[in-house]
């Protein structure tokens, strides 16, 4: 019987959690492919109900990276913190913040579909529909917040690189800006760093964690998940 069951799981495709592998390893090739706005939209919209479970299939672990790392360096009151997260997806970074003693948070996301997952969690104050570029101004006042989490967003570029003056526009005098990122080599990534060194040769942010893990994710073929891992880093920036 225990035999049985296990070759019709396999046949069907189907992890020891009832994932179906096949639609997993397809919206994750999606995920990495190029897309323009309209197309992200689209296809963020259609798989938000089985985004995070297609995720693990790939052992994606950024959002857990990117709060241990802002657990281990915020030293202010965290119930009276304001965290923007963006984007904001299904909710997770959240999540994770709330069990570490941050209550208030604000989310930021394109996709109508996954916000309304984020909302039916409970977590967030304020959640903003909004398709963000890199030549306008986000609807939210400057000196807004006191951590801003920008998980995922800008290594699947996501986020235009051009966002970070933004990012600090919103953030108070002395919060954190947290990036995590996929070890990744591409012209979108060398923009990023060079736009984060323009600011920290300004005087404008200082750079207070640069954390390389090692095992970020299960690293993307051009035929699906791979077993082997990829390297990740995770950035975090104090306003000046």
């Amino acid at each position: 019987m225990y035999l049985c069951c296990f070759n019709l799981s396999a046949a069907a495709g189907m992890d020891k959690a009832g994932i179906n592998l096949a639609a997993a390893n397809k919206n994750l090739l999606t995920l990495y492919s190029d897309m323009d706005t309209e197309e992200k939209v689209k296809f963020y919209n259609s798989w938000a109900e089985n985004y995070e479970k297609h995720m693990s299939v790939m052992d994606y672990q950024a959002p857990s990276h990117g709060v241990d790392t802002i657990n281990s360096v915020y030293s202010d009151d965290r119930s009276s913190a304001l965290v923007f997260d963006v984007p904001c997806g299904t909710g997770k970074v959240a999540d994770l913040m709330l069990k570490l003693g941050f209550k208030n948070f604000h989310g930021m996301d394109g996709s109508e579909e996954m916000l309304k997952i984020s909302k039916s969690k409970g977590l967030y104050q304020n959640l903003i529909h909004c398709l963000i570029t890199g030549d306008k101004q986000l609807p939210v006042k400057e000196g807004t917040y006191n951590v801003v989490m920008v998980v995922g967003g800008i290594a699947q570029q996501h986020l235009p690189w051009e966002i970070l003056p933004e990012l600090l526009r919103i953030t108070k005098t002395g919060g954190l800006i947290c990036l995590t990122l996929r070890a990744e080599v591409s012209d979108h990534r060398s923009k990023l760093f060079a736009s984060i060194q323009e600011l920290l040769k300004k005087g404008l942010w200082e750079e207070i964690v640069k954390r390389h893990i090692e095992k970020w994710q299960k690293d993307m073929l051009l035929t699906g998940v791979s077993e082997e891992y990829t390297d990740g880093f995770v950035y975090v920036f104090r306003k000046k």
